[in-house]
């Protein structure tokens, strides 16, 4: 996976560049169909450079992106490219420097590599089978160790929620966490990234608006890491399926605070037959 990986660094951290040459200029803003959500020349030139990378670098896989539609050919591809070119769009055009670029890797449904670029932090946390997980921002390259179990000192758990999502639901799993703090961010990404970097020890959203392109780089690099992901029941995801929508939320946790989140989520909101793996 070391190729993979170095080709999807450099495309991840090319098409940031591309998102701040629009940051924070006036540029028109369209919305997808169905309230799916804004939508930018920001998103389309980086999903267009990682595309064409990705596809000239490895020409017999499949590619997902959320800018491009989708190819149900790509069922019958062992290996699958996940993108979000411009995670956190929304954050984006209100000019809150808040947004991520994520490319993650399935192999027959299994997440096996992630990539997730800040642009605006330039901080990038990268990682494949075989290789571990890093960290790259302005001092340098970090290797990030095995996430701790649980919290040291008996503090309750930093949760990160959504900062335009986050409903009175998802803040009283927190209070029923007994959270020491909470910390609104945009982008699912990112929130993951606080939980790599140790910002945060918990991530979860409720919403049934996300897909596997905002999965697939962080429940790699999670894993690899030592820490938990799944949808808000405590089931893995499996990436390359006819549907593509979470219909039960995400969540992103050190591994001893995982069953007391599920927990916690079945108090708030019991699971009902409309939810999907």
């Amino acid at each position: 996976m070391q190729r993979e990986l170095e080709v999807a660094v450099e495309l991840a951290r090319r098409a940031g560049d591309e998102i701040l040459r629009v940051f924070g200029t006036a540029f028109p803003v369209e919305h997808k169909p169905g309230d799916e959500g804004p939508v930018t020349e920001a998103d389309r030139a980086a999903d267009r450079l990682i595309r064409e990378g990705l596809a000239e670098a490895f020409p017999r896989d499949a590619i997902l992106s959320e800018e491009t539609p989708d190819d149900l050919d790509r069922l019958g591809a062992e290996r699958l490219w996940l993108v979000d070119p411009l995670d956190g769009t929304r954050q984006f055009v209100e000019a809150v420097p808040e947004f991520a670029v994520m490319i993650g890797l399935a192999v027959r449904g299994h997440p096996v590599l992630g990539v997730i670029h800040l642009p605006p932090e330039r901080r990038t946390v990268f990682g494949a089978e075989g290789h571990g997980v890093e960290l790259l921002d302005l001092q340098g390259w970090h290797r990030l160790g095995p996430l701790p179990e649980g919290i040291p000192g008996g503090r309750g758990p930093v949760v990160t929620l959504s900062r335009s999502h986050a409903g009175s639901r998802t803040r009283a799993v927190a209070r029923r966490l007994g959270a020491s703090r909470i910390v609104a961010s945009g982008s699912v990404g990112r929130k993951v990234m606080l939980v790599l970097t140790g910002e945060a020890e918990v991530y979860v959203t409720l919403g049934r608006r996300s897909r596997h392109w905002d999965a697939c780089a962080p429940d790699a690099l999670m894993r690899l890491a030592g820490g938990a992901f799944s949808d808000v029941r405590g089931r893995p995801m499996s990436y390359n399926t006819e549907g593509t929508t979470n219909r039960s939320g995400l969540l992103a946790a050190r591994r001893a605070l995982f069953a007391p989140t599920v927990a916690a989520i079945a108090e708030v909101i019991p699971e009902t037959p409309a939810e999907g793996g």
